[in-house]
């Protein structure tokens, strides 16, 4: 009877009862092949990954906690990690988000308190064009020197409060500036938000002697369900104005309520189900850690905004 040749790893010469190494780890794998060998893989590996998204999104819509719980008790393969989830999650979204705003670049226009005043001779057609624009951008300016933007920001010093003064004018002056300032911070503002999230759950779930990487992954998941769920949200929205049809435009506006109000339904039915206490203790600290979180979230916007203003 034949038997198979003894194989051996590539890397440390040890003797493989497997595809993989018992020493080192390596896989029994040669990635030096010809171009339909590289192909045939990267097809497979996506059709792969494309399943694995999906078998991940339904229940991360539809089942709150189911997906946390899965992978705390082991079952990993079949589901997209956590943390690769959202980081797709997080640089998919803010791109939509930044670009179903408005084009809010226009033209500087003379404050409402500027009053300008032409020359007696200066018509539509007559030559002295340039001349009023001049006129215009010398009275902004001084209208700008002798009221200032008063907007007073606590933890900036004198400097950098003038600093500040300084480029609102300008931001006002073009907003596109400091929205995409925003929405380019705004993922690592998310991304800094996380481990406070799980934090809170750590400290509220302290008695149910869990580790902290078990509330990162609710944190990972939630996060994930929410971004995901505003994208879903303001697609809807567009949608509903875009529709000529009252009746498919109603039946529109109504997804994106219940789309609107299943994200908090949504987190308090992943805490219930996750952690598996009672109604009453469930309810409690979900209003606390929500409370909380909001806080932090609304200094952190607050911290961004001003950050977009300066660093535009």
């Amino acid at each position: 009877m034949d038997t198979a040749a003894q194989q051996y790893c590539d890397n440390c010469h040890s003797a493989l009862q497997g595809e993989f190494c018992h020493h080192c780890g390596q896989e029994k794998k040669s990635y030096i092949r010809n171009v339909s060998g590289v192909v045939t893989e990267f097809f497979g590996e996506f059709s792969n990954w494309d399943t694995r998204l999906w078998r991940t999104l339904i229940p991360l819509w539809f089942r709150p906690g189911f997906l946390s719980r899965r992978y705390v008790n082991g079952h990993r393969v079949p589901y997209v990690p956590p943390l690769r989830l959202y980081l797709f999650t997080s640089i998919i979204a803010f791109l939509i988000f930044a670009r179903l705003l408005p084009d809010t670049s226009a033209d500087v226009s003379p404050p409402d308190n500027v009053l300008v005043q032409p020359a007696a001779d200066a018509t539509p057609d007559s030559n002295n064009l340039a001349d009023i624009g001049a006129e215009i951008r010398k009275n902004v300016q001084q209208s700008r020197q002798r009221s200032p933007s008063g907007v007073k920001v606590s933890f900036l010093s004198e400097e950098g409060q003038q600093e500040f003064n300084a480029k609102l004018d300008a931001i006002i002056a073009n907003p596109k500036l400091a929205i995409n300032k925003f929405f380019s911070l705004a993922p690592q503002m998310m991304f800094l938000l996380l481990p406070l999230f799980a934090l809170l759950l750590k400290l509220m779930y302290i008695r149910s002697n869990r580790y902290y990487m078990e509330h990162l992954i609710v944190a990972l998941h939630s996060h994930s369900f929410i971004l995901q769920m505003s994208v879903i949200y303001l697609g809807l929205g567009l949608l509903q104005n875009s529709i000529g049809w009252n009746w498919l435009a109603a039946i529109v506006g109504w997804l994106e309520t219940v789309a609107f109000w299943w994200i908090p339904v949504y987190l308090l039915l992943c805490q219930k189900f996750y952690y598996q206490q009672s109604w009453g203790k469930t309810l409690l600290k979900f209003w606390l850690t929500s409370s909380l979180y909001n806080i932090l979230f609304i200094s952190a916007v607050l911290t961004l905004i001003v950050l977009s203003i300066l660093w535009a």
